[in-house]
């Protein structure tokens, strides 16, 4: 017959009972496989934002306030100034190899320059290993079930804006006015 533990019981290795112990991760730090205790500085750029250093403690914190953000790590190899971030570089790895037949896979979405002190220091002390790129949770599924405006040319093109016609009104008058 098997025993449960006793949930007072002492754990050898720290001194404290069970029920002290704190098993509580980040949800954010377990989907991306973070570190949300870890305050060592890595280079973060946030998809149409900016480039800036934080720590994986609080990109843990951001990512679990907002819940509409994701996060893709870029290896960042050492005597490399530049980096270019690809489409494919914001797939989750399971999703890359599901999109990669996609047009636009490849395709070139920004290109950042190493801040001088990520780049000695990855140079000389090996820091800064990885890229952490946090662009908005989405897939390029969501715009194949009507995730999209949907907004075609023949939808825009044949709209009446008082606007656009006055516009033209008004550059044909001062044309008119020159001859």
């Amino acid at each position: 017959m098997a025993t449960s533990p006793d949930p007072l019981e002492r754990n050898t290795g720290t001194g404290l009972t069970d029920s002290t112990h704190s098993s509580s991760t980040s949800s954010s730090a377990e989907r991306y496989d973070l570190n949300e205790l870890d305050d060592t500085p890595i280079l973060l750029y946030k998809y149409r934002g900016g480039l800036q250093t934080s720590s994986q403690r609080d990109l843990c914190a951001w990512l679990d306030k907002d819940e509409s953000l994701r996060v893709t790590t870029k290896p960042i190899p050492r005597y490399t100034s530049y980096l270019s971030i690809k489409r494919h570089d914001l797939y989750l790895p399971s999703e890359r190899t599901l999109y990669a037949d996609r047009p636009n896979f490849d395709s070139n979405l920004a290109s950042i320059k190493v801040p001088s002190s990520a780049y000695w220091s990855r140079m000389f002390w090996g820091g800064y290993e990885n890229l952490y790129i946090v662009s908005p949770e989405s897939s390029p599924a969501g715009s194949l079930d009507g995730g999209s405006r949907g907004v075609s040319p023949t939808s825009s093109f044949g709209r009446e804006n008082t606007d656009d016609s006055r516009l033209g009104e008004m550059v044909g008058e001062r044309v008119e006015g020159k001859k």
